[in-house]
């Protein structure tokens, strides 16, 4: 769970001084970045999500003031798992909420869900730790 370190550092250099971003999607896989994937493209990074290479999807809404604003998915031994990172200006921030052992079509319908309608249902439900 250390990528959410890595991908959702604090940037405390000015914000306030920062201009207004526009709001985009980006899809993360370790090897390549897109910016507004399509959906093949996401669908894609998620099947080839390979245990051996500690790969990863991570689909992220940024700037669009959502209550979850990035999700992720690893391989591991037991099965994939799913992660749900609350925005910065959410009272969960800090907070990553995780299913583990899931089948690929359980992420996959996890990802078509936050890739359509930029929602993670019951994620509250998840187990959770802090980052």
């Amino acid at each position: 769970m250390g990528i959410f370190d890595f991908l959702k550092q604090d940037n405390d250099k000015n914000e306030a001084e920062q201009p207004p971003q526009e709001p985009y999607t980006e899809l993360s896989t370790g090897l390549d970045d897109f910016q507004n994937p399509t959906w093949p493209q996401v669908e894609r990074a998620v099947k080839d999500i390979v245990e051996e290479e500690d790969s990863f999807a991570t689909l992220s809404f940024n700037n669009y003031d959502l209550e979850v604003d990035v999700i992720q998915c690893i391989k591991i031994e037991e099965g994939y798992t799913f992660e749900a990172l609350p925005a910065r200006d959410s009272k969960e921030h800090g907070l990553i909420y995780h299913l583990d052992g899931l089948s690929y079509e359980d992420v996959l319908k996890r990802f078509k869900e936050f890739y359509e309608t930029q929602k993670v249902t019951g994620y509250k439900e998840f187990s959770k730790d802090k980052f």
